[in-house]
């Protein structure tokens, strides 16, 4: 019989049975059809209220995870049952997977199905969520977004700058099309994104790496490749470095804001990953509005499905942008963008900004029992794991796999022929559950162990 551990969970005693039960369940360790405890026993078991056993046990039907049948007890639903394999990634592999970084749903489908249910009632959004835009979109989006990031940024933003996107890999794609030719030069860190990487590929563009140390982008190399490759762009992840963790100190974002201003280069200021409120600070286009091309998505603050980002340009370039877009979506659904701004009115944002802030910091304990001696950069998603000698990313990634666990090996963010560390990237945040983090981070231990 299973029994959750619900000590360290803030908030309502039946909310952190519910969602202990919860992780369980998603990760497959609770197997469909499996009963739950008895209401008493468990009661009894972590000493709360038969009531608040109840109340957890409701929450966990509402969120159509168990279900309960007359005279015998609450079971795990079995949905694959019910929907068959409609709903079955189109290939899925097996193991642990350390390597997608992706938030964990938490109380994403309940804010769904309410905002769901509010459109049900509004005739008004039913109709305009329907309809057919220019790349401009609505009024009430745009403001909705406006006033949300004026108040996240403190700073002044003209709407007119403002573009919705189908998440942040589609805003880099549109700014690569619409502000560079084939075989022009773009600059990025050594180490960087890896669909950035492929998307100046199939865009033809040449990427060349700029050297980095523990405090982000190295300025002088950057002065280097700016008088040497004149280059239109440069491509930088400030807040948190993809994929070292690293963030870019406040003198480093003056010093590289001066050398682009000084020969004439735009930056494109990455700002899609999950970064903790505690280490939130000023982006860059905030400093440098006019040079900044600032992108980011909400995919990795609210749910990975959630394929919705936005652009924050100078003003100057907005046209050129609109045009780009139109060119490759037309425009951004607006029954997408509605759902977003509800979540962004209601609540409902910042309510699931601060589930994933308080599940990270539970991660990052497991993650310092098991390697406490790894510093980290900023404690989000990822972290980076250097390896000690003779491994390489590549070797330590094949042998994991081997194992059943998954990570992301150096080599997949190095840029030409930039040096490769010897290191991983591990997400803390793609296993399912703790107990599963919990296991995964054990392999990996091992695996250096027995390697080394």
């Amino acid at each position: 019989m299973f029994i959750p551990d619900i000590s360290g969970r803030s908030g309502p005693k039946f909310i952190a049975l519910a969602d202990a039960f919860a992780e369980v369940i998603e990760s497959g360790e609770l197997k469909p059809e499996t009963k739950l405890p008895p209401q008493r026993i468990l009661s009894y078991r972590l000493g709360v209220t038969v009531g608040t056993v109840t109340r957890a046990y409701q929450e966990l039907e509402q969120r159509g995870l168990t279900e309960p049948k007359v005279g015998s007890g609450t079971y795990v639903r079995d949905r694959e049952a019910e929907h068959g394999d409609f709903y079955h990634p189109a290939s899925e592999q097996e193991g642990i997977d350390l390597a997608l970084c992706r938030p964990l749903l938490l109380s994403q489908p309940k804010h769904l199905a309410s905002a769901l249910e509010e459109l049900c009632h509004e005739p008004v959004a039913q109709t305009a969520v329907l309809g057919y835009y220019s790349a401009d979109g609505i009024v009430g989006h745009n403001q909705t977004l406006q006033q949300w990031l004026m108040t996240k940024f403190d700073t002044d933003i003209d709407a007119r700058r403002l573009l919705w996107t189908y998440g942040g890999q589609h805003g880099l794609s549109t700014i690569i099309h619409a502000l560079t030719r084939p075989k022009e030069t773009i600059l990025c860190e050594g180490l960087c994104y890896p669909e950035f990487i492929h998307a100046c590929q199939q865009a033809e563009r040449k990427l060349v790496p700029v050297k980095m140390d523990e405090q982000g982008l190295d300025p002088d190399d950057l002065v280097l490749h700016c008088k040497r490759h004149r280059p239109k762009l440069l491509y930088l992840t400030p807040a948190i470095q993809n994929p070292t963790g690293v963030q870019l100190t406040d003198s480093r974002k003056l010093k590289i804001i001066e050398i682009c201003r000084r020969y004439k280069v735009l930056i494109i200021e990455d700002d899609v990953l999950y970064c903790p409120p505690e280490h939130r600070k000023s982006p860059l286009v905030a400093i440098a509005p006019d040079i900044t091309l600032y992108v980011s998505s909400f995919s990795k603050y609210f749910a990975g499905g959630l394929r919705v980002g936005f652009m924050i340009l100078p003003l100057s370039l907005t046209e050129s942008l609109q045009r780009s877009l139109r060119a490759s979506c037309m425009h951004v659904s607006p029954l997408m963008v509605d759902l977003v701004c509800r979540w962004l009115t209601n609540g409902a944002m910042q309510t699931v900004d601060e589930e994933i802030a308080m599940e990270l910091k539970a991660r990052h304990r497991i993650w310092k029992a098991a390697f406490p001696q790894v510093p980290i950069g900023v404690p989000a998603y990822n972290v980076w794991l250097p390896l000690p000698e003779p491994l390489t990313g590549y070797q330590f990634s094949q042998s994991l796999r081997e194992s059943g666990v998954r990570v992301r090996e150096a080599e997949m963010f190095a840029v030409g022929r930039y040096e490769v560390p010897a290191a991983v990237r591990i997400s803390l945040a793609s296993p399912l559950s703790r107990p599963q983090l919990q296991t995964a981070l054990d392999i990996v231990k091992e695996h250096i162990s027995r390697l080394t």
